[in-house]
Formats: C-alpha cells, structure tokens, sequence
C-alpha cells in the first residue's frame, strides 16, 4: 500500500493521517484515510425513498443502491486517495426517478473495523418534470450535485457493511431545488 501526505479536507479531518503498511499493522487507526486506495470495492444496499436529513419524507418506497469504486490514481495523493467511483440509485415506488452518478469517493477509519465514508460528485435525474413537484419533488435540474455519507463496519479486509444516505440537489443553481435522498444499508466487497 503506498504512503499519502496528509490531508485536511474539513477542519475537523486535519489530523488525519495516511494509510500505509506500518499503519497497518500498528494499533492507532483513528483517522487513517485511504486504507483500501489500492483495492476496488463494488457496494449494493437497499434504501428507504425520500428519506434523510433534509428530506421532507413525502413519498415512499424503496431504493436498490449500488457503486463500483476504482482504485485511487497516484495523482490524487496529494488530497487523501479518494477512490473515483461510479453508481446508481434505482427506485421502486409509484412514480419514481432514479439517478446515476460519480465521483471521489473518502474513507476514515474511527478504529480497526468502524469508518466513515464520505463522497462528493455529479449525477443525472430520470425526472420528467424537473420543476413541477406533483409527481415527485421539483429538482429544478437534470445535472444535480451528489453528496454521500455512511458508518461502516469491516468483517474482515473484503467485506464491508454500511449505514448509508445519498443526497442530490442542485444547489440552488435552478429555480427549483427541493434535493432528493435515501438512506438505507449497504454491504461492499473489496478486491
């Protein structure tokens, strides 16, 4: 596993230190970042529709979640060795949209198997009526902003599970932006 600089993404992750062979095998492991970079991971879940921290919880039914992350390019140790990933959010309710997206996506780790997982991107809407709230929430946007955040636990170095949520909006780039979100769970596997 390659050495990263450190990172200060928030404030609050300015102590964060790099994942590296030594770190690894060492008994502090609060605050890695990075510690899969070199390993892809694909992450399915099933989720609850219109549900999170800023959701009004208007519509219901259920969300299939899944991700592929690559691995980190060299490039991006500079900044914590965020993993590029690609993804989806397919929904199953009356009316529904779905979206697909990408990004960067960072994990830290609180302990040897809990972490956290952040990710930051785009995505595309299947929404019909972008401005319209009647059928589902006006994203005012076809291209929207994708932000995620989980607590995650490591049965061992391949498999993973997660408390996850998704949120996506457009930033009041667009008239409208009432953010669409689903939080469920999810279980990942590393190779």
């Amino acid at each position: 596993m390659r050495a990263v600089a450190p990172v200060a993404i928030l404030p609050v992750f300015s102590t964060l230190t790099p994942a590296s062979a030594e770190d690894l095998s060492g008994a502090s492991y609060f605050g890695q970042v990075g510690k899969y970079a070199d390993r892809q991971e694909i992450r399915l879940g099933v989720m609850a529709y219109d549900r999170g921290l800023f959701s009004t919880d208007d519509f219901n039914g259920t969300v299939i979640n899944g991700e592929f992350l690559f691995k980190s390019p060299e490039f991006l140790e500079g900044i914590g060795s965020p993993r590029p990933y690609i993804g989806f959010d397919a929904a199953i309710a009356d009316d529904p949209i779905h979206f697909v997206y990408t990004g960067l996506n960072w994990d830290f780790q609180l302990t040897e198997k809990f972490y956290l997982t952040t990710s930051v991107g785009g995505a595309i809407t299947t929404a019909n009526d972008l401005h319209n709230p009647t059928t589902y929430k006006a994203l005012g946007c076809r291209v929207l902003f994708h932000l995620g955040a989980g607590l995650g636990y490591d049965f061992d170095d391949h498999w993973t599970a997660q408390l996850y949520a998704d949120h996506f909006s457009n930033a009041n780039l667009c008239d409208e932006n009432n953010g669409a979100e689903a939080a469920g769970v999810r279980l990942g596997y590393r190779f």
